[in-house]
């Protein structure tokens, strides 16, 4: 039996995780995916272990604060583990934010098999 890629996503809005899990589940990649579903920044937080968790994905607006914190909470334990901040639109100031904190890549949520080979290369 193949282990699972554990990954922390970190998504308030339930319609966005479903989504996520089909493209990841539509596209069938060899090895298997769990997530860990945080819906806040300080849920994210407590959720995060550095030793099992492959990678994060991190929405930018939550209900309690930026996802960007949370990047700069991981980067704090771990400078190697993919993180990737999602948002429904990019923006100049988002993406300078992203890049001075070291999150991997700062994406706009596009549930096709581009985002989702994108992602797993990283995996």
């Amino acid at each position: 039996m193949v282990d699972a890629i554990r990954i922390l996503y970190v998504e308030d809005n339930e319609i966005d995780t479903e989504l996520l899990k089909m493209c990841i589940n539509r596209y069938k990649f060899t090895q298997p995916i769990s997530f860990d579903i945080a819906e806040t920044v300080e849920e994210a937080k407590e959720m995060y272990n550095t030793n099992i968790h492959s990678a994060a994905l991190v929405d930018w607006n939550l209900p309690d604060g930026e996802g960007i914190e949370v990047v700069q909470f991981i980067r704090s334990i771990n400078n190697e583990v993919p993180v990737f901040i999602l948002s429904g639109a990019l923006t100049p100031k988002h993406q300078q934010k992203a890049e001075q904190s070291n999150a991997t890549a700062y994406l706009e949520k596009n549930y096709n098999k581009n985002f989702a080979n994108y992602l797993y290369t990283f995996l």
